[in-house]
């Protein structure tokens, strides 16, 4: 998860000093701590606060919402899709979010923005920090890079067109 990496990094306050961070709901108030990996120690993570502070953004969508944007994968997307990334995609696909963009370091998340073709409100965590010129990029696992991000698109896509992915073919 890009905000638990973020933390780790030491870079989420300056991360959110320069951009708005959308977060959604579910992430808001399930995302309490992480095992720091150089220690083992627990860390606890607040979002909560932050919100309330106005440091990130809380964005929520309904139940009903968020199931019927994932009728539209079929089981084994479906399964793949954490309830996080399935209302951040279901914000996205209702314009909830204005001038957002996904930032994903998660398979399932990128191709399934890709397959709904939503490809471009979609962005890695390194090209993230090159926009930002936020050092740190050198860092970043191989699931964080463009790299990366690029080829679970282009995955999605030659899905798309071989019909799997979505319930229905999309031609």
């Amino acid at each position: 998860m890009v905000v638990i990496h973020l933390h780790e990094l030491g870079l989420w306050e300056s991360f959110c000093r320069q951009v708005t961070v959308v977060v959604p709901s579910i992430v808001v108030h399930e995302s309490r701590f992480y095992i720091d990996s150089a220690t083992g120690e627990r860390v606890t993570i607040d979002l909560e606060a932050q919100v309330l502070a106005g440091d990130i953004q809380e964005a929520s969508a309904t139940l009903q919402e968020m199931a019927e944007f994932r009728r539209q994968f079929d089981v084994v997307m479906v399964e793949n899709l954490h309830d996080g990334e399935i209302e951040s995609l279901t914000l996205l696909s209702l314009g909830r979010v204005v001038d957002c963009v996904l930032c994903s370091a998660d398979r399932a998340a990128v191709k399934a923005l890709a397959l709904v073709g939503m490809k471009d409100k979609g962005i890695s965590l390194e090209r993230a920090f090159h926009q930002l010129g936020m050092p740190g990029a050198g860092r970043l696992e191989s699931q964080y890079s463009e790299e990366r991000f690029a080829q679970w698109v282009a995955e999605a896509l030659v899905d798309r067109m071989q019909g799997r992915g979505l319930v229905r073919r999309p031609f």
